[in-house]
């Protein structure tokens, strides 16, 4: 089989060996596994989640309810596709010996689970666990909530007005994912032992779950498709058991989206070293491309040569990173699995593969064209002239085609791959402004280090006039290690600005605590109880029923096209009330309020974002199932809401004869110091046991938690994404070897000590890392305030201490990265060097 010319040079020339290219490998290794091992985690998940679908729900499918069971005839309905079980949980209180703790009660019946099984820490059976033994009932805790509360096995524990004996702990829950974000312990319990406690009353906030293990489990789909024809208006949120943790995978979405971003930053970075380690590696090809060039190859074949050669080596680093990537999710099990919550299912998955593959190649061809092109320059006689100043020549119009589809075919890749488009498009926008930025800003630097006065200190002049000299590696420091640090600086402030959010801003203004499920019977006597407490300074309190969208506009909630930033209000229940006046923390936009004796068809004020996103105005008709039953309310007014007081207020508000012959439970705040929220917990607690109480400050700490977590992940990658700048750079400066040489031999001759050659290359460097550093500080806090504003909609923090970490460490590691690749250069002996020039 005949194959080209060009082929053909480009094997001949691999034997030889990788010379100068070392740094391609290196950089299309990283960038391939970070993707293939982001990939290759989000599908393991995902498979897990799939498979495990049936434990994680508990069911074939379930169908959730708020505030009410099924009915005689809906559960009949059920019965007949499979067995049922029921599962009841809400939020409580437990106490022990004076000491109290927020839970997540869970009652279950001799069904559950109908998949997998609850493994206690010391065996036995869930059943014998939480039965009844000598008139007390039985029940299993979360370790967590023995730690919080000094228990062990075998101790009393109290919950609302029921006495219970701690029998075990829960080593492992099987459907625990599929609850979504707790804020406390789980406690389970029989449906006896609920029923005891006095927590379930008209208006509670209990969610009933109804799982079904289908007679035909592989007919899921279709029985689905029969509850929803048989009952339309039922108002339950059905799922099946491939949609068993929906929450789970919107945060791995989100993720996985994040971490995609960074890794795909870290290969583009890659892609300066690529075009570095190009360009050296045809500099140290000129007498080989001479010699082509004398034995009559045209320019095209000679360009054509050595592209085949660089893809060849890029190949062969995107299977060495393709095995990487691999391999880490297996390691990264080894390593952690214990401790990761979700259900990983490792394989080999060629579909993540086979994008980091493609993302490799098409950075690797994009970052090589250009400088491939100048070989084209290399002619016949370079084989006698000594070598000068680096080639520079602009790509002709074939290179610039194969660039511009290269780039084109790279962006489409990342649209296809990535979503949602609008983060994406900025995304690649902020990307090409900062290449050209940092570009414009390198060159700048080497024009103005020209032109400026020269210092009086004769080593501050040499390493200024090393910044101008021909091949000064200042350009490349700065394209290098900006893009990294830049992302380095804006995670930080970003971390910063939510942290100060969460804990300064959020805390100052919000209530300490939210009581839930105060009885509608009882709401005046525990507001009396709470108002005599004098440590009180505010109390507010509103009417709460939960209830579901089912309709937008006459149209079914699943059908509505809904935009990102409001599609989560159709999603599940929301909390709903009512109210005569405006409530405080809302400021009308537009429509009018009603009166406060008004009787005519139910209204309902929204706020304006979750109004324009789900596409309702002023006159439209929502439907919202409450209790079982349609509600049809027309939107009044729109309202906008200050959510970061963490006050009183509900996206739907209602017209008061819409809703309060319903039953319904009392939410109530109260705000009071923090060194006396403990004393004023225990006694209203005491006094109501039924009653929920939530400590706002340890919400925000589960909050803080989660976004750390988050934070942490991509602060992980964006580590690899300095670590590769690092490469760039010493491959950038190893370009520059020669001349170094060659002025530290000079030097020497006249007299320099290598402790004042050293001093030379580090003031050199460490000028190259502050401005870089400045650089990253201003772009990374300008690309912070922008996330917290526009995104995250929270005020702006700069960190001064952060801006400062970012100018040391760009400092330090250029220092270092440069002192390491020049030593070579201050070990050179005068004598042997100058005689061989």
């Amino acid at each position: 089989m005949n194959r080209p010319l060009a082929l053909s040079f480009a094997l001949r020339d691999l034997r030889s060996g990788l010379s100068g290219l070392y740094v391609l490998v290196i950089c299309v290794i990283l960038g391939v596994t970070a993707i293939a091992c982001i990939g290759s985690l989000s599908a393991a998940v995902r498979e897990g989640l799939a498979r495990e679908g049936q434990p994680l729900l508990g069911g074939d499918i379930e169908l959730a309810l708020v505030q009410r069971k099924l009915a005689p005839a809906e559960r009949e309905a059920l019965a007949r596709l499979g067995e049922i079980s029921e599962v009841a949980s809400l939020r409580a209180m437990a106490s022990h010996q004076g000491k109290y703790a927020l839970i997540e009660v869970k009652a279950v019946d001799a069904a559950y689970p109908l998949y997998g099984a609850v493994d206690l820490a010391t065996g036995g059976s869930l059943t014998a666990a939480i039965a009844s033994r000598d008139d007390a009932h039985g029940v299993i805790a979360e370790p967590l909530l023995l730690e919080r509360l000094g228990l062990s096995p075998g101790a009393p524990l109290t919950i609302g007005e029921a006495k219970f004996d701690l029998h075990a702990s829960i080593r492992h829950e099987p459907d625990r994912l599929s609850d979504g974000l707790a804020f406390g312990p789980r406690v389970i319990m029989t449906h006896e032992g609920l029923a005891a406690t006095g927590l379930v009353k008209p208006g509670s906030l209990v969610t009933w779950r109804y799982r079904v293990k289908l007679n035909d489990p592989a007919a899921y789909r279709r029985a689905v498709e029969a509850i929803r024809k048989d009952f339309p208006d039922a108002g339950w949120r059905i799922r099946t058991r491939n949609e068993a943790a929906p929450g789970v995978s919107r945060y791995l979405d989100r993720l996985t989206f994040f971490l995609s971003l960074v890794a795909l930053t870290t290969l583009v970075i890659g892609g300066v070293g690529i075009a570095n380690a190009v360009k050296t590696f045809i500099d140290r090809r000129r007498r080989h491309i001479a010699t082509l060039r004398l034995a009559g190859a045209p320019p095209r074949t000679v360009f054509a040569t050595y592209l085949w050669e660089v893809m060849l080596v890029a190949l062969g680093a995107v299977i060495l990173g393709l095995a990487l990537g691999a391999i880490l999710p297996f390691l990264i099990d080894w390593l952690f699995g214990r401790v990761i919550p979700l259900p990983l299912h490792l394989a080999v998955y060629p579909a993540p593969l086979a994008v980091a593959a493609v993302f490799g190649l098409l950075t690797a061809l994009v970052f090589s064209v250009w400088p491939l092109a100048q070989a084209k320059a290399i002619g016949p006689l370079d084989l006698i002239r000594r070598p000068g100043k680096p080639l520079f020549l602009w790509p002709g119009l074939p290179e610039i085609v194969m660039l511009s589809v290269g780039a084109v075919a790279l962006v489409a890749l990342t649209f296809l791959e990535l979503d949602p488009d609008w983060m994406v498009l900025w995304y690649i926008l902020g990307l090409a402004a900062s290449f050209v930025l940092l570009f414009g800003l390198g060159r700048g630097l080497v024009s103005i280090a020209e032109r400026m006065a020269k210092p009086a200190n004769a080593l501050l002049r040499f390493a200024v006039a090393n910044l101008y000299r021909a091949g000064t590696a200042l350009p490349s420091v700065v394209l290098s290690l900006g893009l990294g640090l830049t992302l380095f600086v804006t995670l930080s402030l970003i971390d910063r600005s939510l942290t100060r959010e969460i804990r300064s801003s959020l805390a100052s203004t919000a209530p300490s605590f939210f009581f839930l499920d105060v009885d509608k019977a009882e709401t005046a006597k525990f507001l009396r109880a709470v108002q005599q407490e004098k440590s009180v300074d505010a109390i507010v309190s509103a009417p709460m029923l939960r209830g579901r969208i089912t309709k937008v506009k006459g149209e079914a909630a699943e059908s509505v096209k809904a935009a990102p930033e409001g599609a989560w209000a159709l999603r599940g229940d929301r909390g709903l009330t009512y109210s005569t006046r405006l409530p405080e923390g809302s400021r009308l936009v537009k429509g009018g309020w009603w009166p406060e004796d008004y009787s005519g068809p139910p209204l309902v004020s929204f706020t304006a974002d979750v109004a324009q996103a789900i596409g309702l105005g002023i006159g439209d008709v929502v439907s919202v199932n409450v209790l079982g039953r349609e509600l049809t309310a027309e939107v009044a007014n729109l309202r906008e809401v200050d959510w970061r007081s963490l006050g009183m207020n509900f996206v739907m508000v209602f017209s008061p004869n819409a809703l309060s012959a319903a039953p319904h439970s009392t939410l109530i705040t109260v705000s009071l110091a923090p060194e006396r929220e403990a004393a004023f917990l225990n006694r209203i607690i005491a006094a109501f046991p039924t009653v929920t109480a939530i400590r706002v400050s340890d919400a925000l700490d589960a909050v803080s938690a989660l976004l750390e977590d988050l934070l942490l992940a991509i602060r992980g990658v964006s580590g690899l994404t300095i670590f590769t700048g690092l490469l760039v750079l010493a491959g950038a400066l190893a370009t520059s070897l020669s001349a170094r040489t060659y002025d530290a031999v000079v030097l020497k001759t006249y007299g320099a000590t290598r402790r004042q050659l050293v001093s030379v290359f580090a003031l050199e460097f460490a000028i190259a890392g502050l401005v870089t550093s400045l650089f990253a500080i201003v772009m990374g806090a300008l690309a912070a305030f922008a996330v917290a504003r526009f995104v995250l909609e929270i005020p702006f923090a700069f960190s001064l201490p952060t801006a400062l970490a970012a100018a040391l460490l760009s400092m330090g590691l250029t220092v270092a990265a440069g002192l390491a690749t020049a030593w070579r250069a201050l070990g050179a002996k005068p004598s042997s060097y100058l005689r061989d020039d």
